[in-house]
């Protein structure tokens, strides 16, 4: 009985087909089914279009951050040091537990890390003698405060800075750049 199909109970609505006429019973199942396909495909394409969208923050020039900020040394010692001192923000308040890097300047694209310390509860720290040479001092571990362009130590053994860090504006082009 290849091709018929039989209801189970004989008193019901159901009739038995054989040959093609079980696609004039189905036909309009799936003229259903296929219309529905199109407004669901199209509902999982704006649903996962909206759910993976990709946001850019930054720019997207890796070059783009050197070629905006022309770095220099910040700090430069003719003799060896006993380099310590102090930061502040602009309201006198000491920068409590905030690491403070020094690194070696060699050019705009490369500088060596040297020490990492952080200051004490008051604000202060000590790098310890530092020989000669071109550096860069970073007094603050974000673009929150604007670094400083200039250090000065006056000539003998121990260099006592005093920086006082001024707030930066962190919606500029630059502040998604790492500080250097």
């Amino acid at each position: 009985m290849e091709g018929s199909i039989r209801c189970a109970e004989p008193d019901s609505n159901c009739c038995s087909l054989s040959g093609t006429g079980w696609k004039a019973v189905l036909q309009p199942y799936l003229l259903y089914y296929l219309g529905m396909i199109m407004p669901v495909l199209l509902l999982a394409l704006v649903i996962g279009a909206t759910s993976v969208q990709v946001i850019q923050i930054g720019p997207s020039d890796p070059e783009y951050c050197y070629k905006i900020e022309k770095l220099t040394p910040n700090l430069v010692l003719r003799g060896a040091v006993h380099l310590i001192g102090s930061i502040r923000d602009q309201t006198s308040a000491p920068l409590q537990n905030s690491p403070i890097e020094l690194r070696k300047y060699i050019s705009q694209r490369k500088q060596v890390n040297v020490r990492l310390v952080s200051t004490d509860d008051g604000g202060h720290f000590d790098l310890g003698i530092v020989k000669p040479g071109n550096y860069r001092l970073l007094a603050s571990p974000h673009r929150g405060f604007k670094q400083q362009s200039s250090l000065q130590c006056r000539d003998g053994k121990n260099c006592e800075l005093e920086i006082v860090l001024i707030t930066n504006p962190t919606d500029k082009l630059d502040s998604s750049c790492p500080i250097r």
